[in-house]
Formats: structure tokens, sequence, C-alpha cells
């Protein structure tokens, strides 16, 4: 089942409907009228004035018939303007959803690359102590990009992107620090 969408005014008729229903209700009464100027016999004086009032609420009812064909035309023109309206705005949104969905993965990328050069650091630490200054740099130039990723998703209202890069960021400094740390104690024992 699909979820009604928001502001859809389902509980009160729309005029479309409503212009429908009065032409429908008409139609049936016209109908009625016929059958009634058809099924009298015209027998005596009596049954042609009845004859004769069944046709002219006929005729008059096949004014109002006009007049309703006439409010249902109107309210499909005007339903029709609505729904091009709504549908020109539904166009506007999805521009917008793929601009936003392009942010979100242009930025995301970028996070992408950092893990990919947290991990090369990472790996690097691993291979041994050879290079730490080179190492240090990188995890600073990490931290770096993490921060600046960080400030763009807030400048973008990407607070989840942002939490993201700045607990990188902190992560990558931490171990920047120890690596620091662990360093100098290395240079301090030769």
């Amino acid at each position: 089942m699909i979820a009604p969408v928001k502001g859809t005014k389902a509980s009160s008729p729309s005029d479309l409907s409503e212009a429908a229903l009065a032409l429908d209700r008409e139609l049936r009464r016209f109908e009625d009228l016929a059958d009634q100027a058809a099924q009298l016999k015209l027998t005596t004086e009596r049954s042609v004035e009845r004859a004769t009032e069944a046709l002219t609420r006929a005729a008059e009812s096949q004014d109002r018939i006009q007049a309703h064909v006439q409010q249902l035309v109107a309210a499909v023109g005007s339903a029709r303007q609505k729904q091009e309206a709504d549908a020109a705005a539904l166009m506007a949104r999805a521009e917008q959803i793929a601009a936003r969905r392009k942010e979100f993965a242009d930025v995301l990328q970028r996070m992408a690359a950092l893990g990919r050069m947290a991990k090369e650091v990472q790996d690097a630490l691993k291979a041994g102590a050879d290079g730490i200054d080179d190492v240090q740099t990188r995890m600073q130039k990490i931290a770096d990009e993490a921060a600046e990723i960080a400030l763009t998703a807030r400048q973008k209202e990407m607070e989840e992107v942002a939490r993201q890069a700045d607990g990188l960021r902190q992560q990558i400094l931490a171990a920047k620090n120890k690596v620091a740390l662990l360093a100098g104690k290395a240079r301090a024992s030769e």
C-alpha cells in the first residue's frame, strides 16, 4: 500500500470530483424525466399536461447539464494546471536531489581517499620505523584533509559526514602523537 503524501486533501472532495458528481446526478435526473415523458400515455388531457411538464423539467435539466459540463471542464482545466505546476515543482526537487547526491558523492569520495591514505600510513608503520618523519608528515596531511572535509561537510550541512571526518582527524592526530612519542623514545635509547 502506498502511504499518503503529505498535503493530500483526501478528506475533502476536490472541485473536480464535486463537478463530476453534480453532472452525474443531473444526468440521472434527466434520464428519469425522459423515461417519464416517454412512458406517459397521451390519452387524456391530464396525461398530456403531465407529459408537457416532464418535457419542461427535462429541458430545464438539460440547461443544468450544460452548466455542469462547463463546471467540469473548468475543474479539469484547473486540475491540469495544478498537476503541471506540481510536476514542475517535482522536477525542480529532483534536480536539487541530484545535485545534493553529487555533493555527497564528492565529499564521500574524498573521505574514501583519506581511508586509503590512512591504510598506507598503517602499512608503513607496520613495515618498520624507517622514515618516521615521512610517516608523521603524511599523518598530518591526512588530519589536515580530514579537517577540510569536515569544514566542507558543515558548510554543506552534511553533519554526519562532518562528524566522521572530525573523528578520523582526531584518531589520526592521536596516532601521530603516539608515533612521535615512540620515535622520541627510540631516538633517546640510541
